[in-house]
């Protein structure tokens, strides 16, 4: 016994939230198994307490594109309850998701607690006793996992709200059913519903703090983008998250370079790459690939920086990835383009937000899509914008965004 070793598990590859075969069917037969035992009914037959001033608790562990999703619910909670305290639970690699929101008093960090692989027994206990004794009037779970389920029936939170998926949220008082093809920004607004409060048009919120808007402003300074007739942000990278990696949802990074330097060439943009560095390769090859300059700020900026970056400049092109998520929370027209996965169930559902993709829902996802449908999507947008950031454009001044 001398040599062996526990060996850590890799991340998961593929899309995590709807994994499917042996395991997954024997989760979804176990919670069939607890359903049996344990059925939760909402005290006194209603979702919530009659109480405008409530402690809740939202719990979304990850990751940064799906928990910026889930402040459109968020929104639609404190419109709902002007006088509650909002307490999000997130995991620390998701938290700069919330930063600053206006609609959240308080953000509990989760550490690695629901990231797939990256957490234990202890870890999971020690939070449920953390939020025990915090004694929440009501806990809202944004996910799907059983495991983040059963939080809030371990800390005895009295009214739980959440997603049912597959049996697995048998342990909430108030069950919202959803199907592996739903929507989800549509599910958010769903189970506000089922909660007894209007849905927001707001598909994610995010805002800038002002310190982030100073760094912005220094980059476009730096960089002179206030004088470029167009200012755009590219991010052809994402697709890696802690304990799940898929970057078959990456575009090739030639055809990248191929709508930058149109862009650049037809329309007079300035163009910024951004990302991360794990991003770097995906960059790297779309600057050899292309015949105009752009502006490399790989690890430049903070997810917030990047928002106020984002949130100043007249277009947003990228993968399905939280930047592009991202760009809508802070209201830039924006093309996010899908090859690996549902627009139809990760993509937004704002005017401003526009997914380019092939195939569709009933025969499923084509391959990439070409380049012309890219540009064809960037013309459109282009073509809607009005208002300051239609009337700033070749203006000389690089626009700021709002913070609080």
């Amino acid at each position: 016994m001398s040599g062996f070793r526990l060996r850590p598990h890799g991340p998961f590859r593929g899309d995590w939230r709807r994994r499917t075969g042996p395991r997954a069917a024997g989760i979804t037969a176990l919670c069939w198994l607890a359903r049996l035992a344990v059925r939760p009914k909402p005290p006194e037959g209603r979702p919530l307490p009659p109480n405008p001033r409530l402690s809740a608790l939202v719990i979304k562990p990850l990751a940064l594109g799906d928990v910026l999703r889930a402040t459109g619910f968020t929104a639609a909670l404190r419109h709902g309850l002007p006088g509650a305290d909002i307490t999000f639970a997130v995991g620390d690699y998701a938290a700069p998701a919330l930063a600053n929101n206006p609609h959240i008093d308080e953000i509990m960090s989760m550490g690695m607690l629901g990231t797939p692989r990256r957490y234990d027994a202890r870890q999971y206990l020690t939070f449920v006793r953390r939020i025990r004794e915090r004694r929440f009037d009501a806990a809202f779970v944004l996910d799907r996992s059983p495991a983040m389920a059963l939080l809030p029936y371990f800390a005895r939170i009295p009214y739980r709200i959440g997603l049912d998926s597959r049996l697995r949220g048998f342990a909430h008082t108030t069950r919202l059913p959803v199907g592996m093809e739903d929507s989800e920004v549509q599910t958010y607004r769903r189970l506000a519903r089922v909660a007894g409060l209007d849905p927001t048009a707001d598909a994610c919120v995010f805002r800038p703090t002002q310190e982030d808007v100073a760094v912005a402003r220094r980059l476009a300074e730096e960089f002179e983008l206030g004088s470029a007739a167009l200012r755009v942000v590219i991010a052809p990278g994402g697709g890696v998250n802690p304990g799940a990696v898929d970057v078959t949802k990456r575009w090739p990074a030639e055809q990248f370079a191929a709508v930058a330097d149109w862009l650049i060439q037809r329309r007079g943009a300035r163009v910024c790459l951004v990302g991360t560095a794990s991003d770097s390769p995906s960059i790297a090859a779309m600057l050899r690939a292309m015949t105009q300059p752009a502006l490399d700020l790989v690890g430049r900026t903070t997810f917030g920086q990047l928002g106020a970056l984002i949130a100043g400049s007249d277009l947003f092109v990228g993968n399905d990835s939280a930047s592009a998520q991202l760009a809508v929370g802070v209201g830039t027209p924006s093309v996010a383009i899908f090859t690996a996965t549902e627009p139809w169930i990760y993509g937004s559902d704002t005017p401003r937000g526009v997914s380019v993709y092939t195939g569709g829902q009933a025969r499923g996802l084509g391959g990439p899509p070409p380049i012309d449908m890219v540009t064809a999507a960037i013309r459109r947008l282009l073509a809607d914008r009005t208002g300051a950031r239609g009337s700033s454009q070749g203006s000389g001044e690089w626009q700021p965004p709002a913070s609080d």
